[in-house]
């Protein structure tokens, strides 16, 4: 009976990548049980909820090196660490280019434009400053329970000041995590979000090829499953599968 939950785990896996072998920690394998265990939890609720605890996670934190990133140093000219932002933005919610609602590309006289710039990655990197793992409560040295606790915040290393991506400014003085949420925010209600993700579940639950119009038609219910809400995966897998071009039997 779970087997589609299954199906969409090994999916979300595949989008939302993390590998033990690029987990440089004790208790590693755990890390990733835990990671495993968010995206069961979250295969069939919102896009939304699951990113946010995917950034949560100490595997993804290790993985993807933002575990221990501190803020710039102006004596050391040290900047914070840019991998989870680039990679966050380029393979988990926007893609390189800028997208039309049915998966195509977009071109302005002919030619593509990038969906974010250099600036964009430096601005969000600054959101994922300070977080740590949560080790409150726990001896020395760390149990494998650090894994299954969502990192947490350093705030000495954490950059208060104002940070700017994608044409969002978050202020200055805001929390750690009121930054990180109005940062997943923005790249969840970013138009190539629909259906960059929405192409990539397809590819990985019924065809390799979906022609633009069943992209289209699957990202207008990530949008909106019909009751105003976005990132419903739910219905999104719903939508996928008992599409047409899923359920026909003529070759794509």
């Amino acid at each position: 009976p779970d087997a589609l939950r299954q199906r969409v785990v090994l999916a979300l896996s595949e989008i939302l990548v993390v590998s033990v072998l690029g987990v440089s920690t004790a208790f590693r394998q755990f890390a990733i049980a835990n990671y495993v265990d968010i995206l069961e939890e979250n295969a069939f609720g919102n896009f939304r909820v699951l990113l946010e605890q995917v950034s949560l996670s100490t595997a993804m934190g290790y993985y993807l090196t933002y575990r221990g990133n501190a803020k710039a140093n102006t004596n050391t000219g040290s900047q914070p660490d840019e991998n989870y932002a680039r990679e966050l933005m380029q393979l988990f919610t926007l893609g390189l280019v800028q997208l039309n609602a049915d998966g195509t590309v977009r071109l302005t006289n002919g030619v593509t434009s990038e969906t974010y710039t250099q600036n964009d990655v430096s601005g969000l990197a600054r959101v994922f400053t300070g977080w740590d793992i949560d080790s409150a409560g726990l001896n020395q040295p760390l149990p494998a329970e650090m894994h299954r606790r969502p990192i947490s915040q350093v705030s000495t290393r954490h950059e208060t000041g104002s940070k700017v991506f994608l044409g969002t400014t978050v202020p200055s003085g805001v929390s750690a995590i009121v930054s990180l949420r109005t940062a997943l925010d923005t790249l969840f209600n970013h138009p190539n979000h629909a259906p960059f993700i929405c192409q990539q579940l397809i590819q990985r639950l019924v065809t390799s090829n979906p022609s633009p119009a069943y992209v289209a038609r699957v990202a207008a219910v990530y949008v909106n499953n019909g009751s105003g809400v976005r990132g419903d995966l739910q219905s999104v897998i719903r939508a996928i599968l008992l599409d047409t071009e899923a359920r026909s039997a003529a070759p794509a």
